[in-house]
């Protein structure tokens, strides 16, 4: 929410929290169907 406005208070994570390995998650590229 501290993006949005500065009312918000945003903690930095700790450390510990970090992690080391890659996340491969979330939005992919799109690529439309081929016409065919």
């Amino acid at each position: 929410y501290c993006a949005y406005s500065h009312r918000w208070a945003c903690p930095i994570p700790p450390e510990e929290n970090r992690l080391t390995i890659p996340i491969r998650a979330g939005e992919k590229m799109f690529h439309p169907a081929s016409k065919g």
